[in-house]
């Protein structure tokens, strides 16, 4: 056996004893350094081990630790990254029934510079025939066996709440008649979650099942980033009625927290506001905002460099431990060898007009575009299914 490349080591507060982290299988492991030795070998026979050290090895090759002499571990990551890249077993689509949005946040990445490269008879909502081609293609990949994981997006896709649920309905009817499953989620600013009672129950309904909505630190400062266009006006406090309501509903809810220079001395506050509310128990992370685009390229000296931005999310997470939130395990760990949306055969993303994208932040630039939804279904009926 040998110890695993993909081992970090790190002292303690007891001189006797070392904490040891495998990247790759994201275990981590206590050890007094008396039981090292087997752990700086580069490689030993286990046979020859005497019974107690081959309990300890057992347990450190359930780590990952260690692994067998002949383990290539940089080739069982590609392996699982190709895997992911390339699983046919489901379709991943991120949905925009419209652009639109009602809010001004500085540093959006869908800013004017979008705009530029969009067609003046840009749709703001998605009209019938792109539904209608959407619907086509969704009932062209579920007879290959395909579950569906739509994404809600925007644009503020609750500004077209009615197309979400209508499109929802006959996607799951498709995916019912068809024995596939289908889930979703949504990107929202929150803002219209508590505007109507029947809204967040329609999410349920419609089988929304995680959420993901955006706070920037306290009222204060939060209403200073995350304001109402054209008046400027507040946002905060209904955005918190709408998490309230969301998790009174049992929908799994995701605060993002958008970070740089401007609000990062404001996290400690934004997290006794949310405990004093009884939100604890909600996932919360942070977002680098980073200039993607000429749109919110001015806002580009605000931005915190990405290894300042490491050491910001470890403190964030040691406070939000201290205070008694719940933090997913992947809020601490790496992701284990995952492909980006962008890189899946079996996703995309689609806006109003029908236009087809690789990635979330491109959406609305036309020159990004890789096709048409309507063009794709119409390859496969004369082709048969195909990845894009």
């Amino acid at each position: 056996m040998k110890p695993s490349v993909y081992n970090f080591v790190w002292s303690t507060d007891d001189p006797e004893k070392v904490m040891i982290f495998n990247s790759l299988t994201t275990a981590l492991a206590e050890v007094r350094k008396s039981r090292m030795s087997l752990l700086n070998a580069s490689q030993f026979d286990y046979a020859l081990l005497p019974e107690n050290e081959r309990q300890f090895v057992d347990e450190l090759q359930k780590g990952g630790f260690l692994v067998d002499d002949t383990a290539d571990e940089l080739r069982m990551i590609k392996f699982a990254y190709n895997s992911d890249k390339y699983d046919g077993a489901m379709a991943r689509l991120v949905i925009a029934p419209t652009l639109a949005c009602n809010f001004a946040c500085s540093y959006c990445f869908e800013q004017s510079d979008k705009s530029q490269s969009r067609k003046s008879e840009q749709n703001v909502f998605m009209p019938d025939n792109i539904k209608q081609d959407l619907l086509n293609y969704i009932e062209k990949i579920v007879k290959t066996g395909k579950d569906v994981f739509v994404t809600w997006y925007g644009g503020e896709p609750l500004l077209a709440k009615e197309t979400v649920f209508d499109l929802s309905q006959k996607i799951i009817a498709i995916t019912e008649e068809h024995k596939v499953r289908y889930s979703a989620g949504m990107v929202t600013n929150g803002y219209f979650l508590s505007e109507d009672p029947d809204t967040v129950q329609n999410l349920k309904k419609n089988r929304i099942k995680f959420i993901h909505v955006t706070l920037d630190g306290s009222r204060e400062v939060h209403d200073s980033r995350r304001m109402l266009k054209g008046s400027n006006g507040p946002t905060f406090d209904r955005i918190l009625e709408g998490i309230k309501l969301l998790k009174a509903s049992d929908i799994e809810t995701y605060i993002r927290v958008n970070v740089d220079r401007s609000n990062i001395d404001n996290m400690s506050r934004l997290l006794e506001v949310l405990k004093d509310n009884n939100l604890s128990d909600i996932f919360i992370y942070l977002g680098h905002v980073i200039p993607y685009t000429a749109g919110c390229k001015s806002y580009e000296s605000s931005c915190i460099l990405t290894e300042e931005f490491s050491i910001i999310n470890q403190t964030f997470y040691k406070n939000l431990n201290l205070m008694g939130f719940e933090a997913g395990r992947e809020s601490f760990y790496p992701r284990f060898a995952r492909a980006c949306d962008a890189n899946r055969t079996n996703a995309f993303v689609l806006d109003p007009d029908g236009d087809i994208y690789k990635c979330w932040t491109e959406i609305g630039n036309k020159t990004a575009s890789i096709g048409k939804i309507g063009d794709l279904t119409r390859q496969n009926e004369e082709k048969g299914n195909h990845e894009i």
